[in-house]
């Protein structure tokens, strides 16, 4: 079955063919990036179909790898968590800044996200970090110490906007960055592809994870476009800044 339009309230796919190749963004705030999340999930939104601490990989189909690889494209910079850079090797163009962010640097150097471009992967890791490990870091990366015990996550969005000049930045999880991310508003959209598989199990990630917001606290969220293809859905959402109390 071809690419099929559901629903598009944007102006950025004149033809499907082109879908997820061009965005019309906002404007990027001057504090830190518009950041773009991009999340494949089962329908019952397990986001691995291996063992948990493995890759991603089998949760979507072609058409899912196909705009992954877009998003990388159009994006200034892409970043990830330690846990998916653990998982397996992690590509990107050779051109595309990739930054990983760490507390403990638990991953290996020679992960391609590393070796293929030494010059355009950054570290994001806390400023007393282990000094050994910082110190094998920095002979693969740049290292970019933010915080003491943990990531200054506010802080770093900032350094990466002010200092590498990153207007628009691509994170692809995995579910516990998202969900540190979520409650400092750091999350300006969220492109989720729905795979027709079944997983359950409740060790298994989701698209979020961690703490969330206080209980009954949400943020909702505005549908930007859907698309289909051989039962897999790909939904594009806005994530409004404005925290909402569901009702009880």
């Amino acid at each position: 079955m071809p690419l099929t339009r559901l629903i598009d309230n944007t102006a950025d796919t004149p033809n499907i063919e082109c879908l997820y190749t061009h965005f019309n963004f906002p404007q990027a705030p001057q504090d830190r990036p518009y950041v773009f999340v991009n999340m494949v999930s089962t329908v019952d939104g397990k986001t691995l179909l291996g063992d948990v601490g493995g890759s991603a990989v089998g949760v979507g189909d072609a058409t899912d790898q196909l705009l992954f690889r877009r998003l990388q494209k159009v994006a200034d910079a892409a970043m990830l968590g330690g846990a998916t850079l653990r998982a397996s090797h992690v590509l990107y163009p050779p051109d595309k800044p990739r930054i990983v962010l760490t507390r403990t640097g638990d991953f290996s150097l020679k992960n391609r996200f590393f070796t293929d471009a030494p010059d355009k992967a950054y570290v994001l890791a806390p400023k007393d970090m282990e000094t050994e490990r910082r110190k094998e870091i920095e002979a693969v990366a740049h290292f970019l110490g933010i915080g003491e015990g943990g990531v200054d996550l506010t802080a770093a969005m900032q350094y990466i906007r002010q200092e590498l000049n990153i207007r628009y930045l691509l994170c692809e999880g995995g579910a516990t960055v998202n969900g540190q991310m979520l409650p400092l508003g750091l999350l300006d959209e969220l492109f989720i592809t729905i795979t027709p598989k079944l997983k359950g199990g409740g060790a298994v990630p989701g698209v979020i994870e961690g703490v969330g917001l206080p209980s009954h606290q949400y943020l909702p969220v505005s549908l930007l476009s859907l698309y289909h293809d051989e039962g897999e859905f790909y939904f594009r959402y806005r994530i409004e800044k404005e925290v909402r109390t569901a009702r009880r």
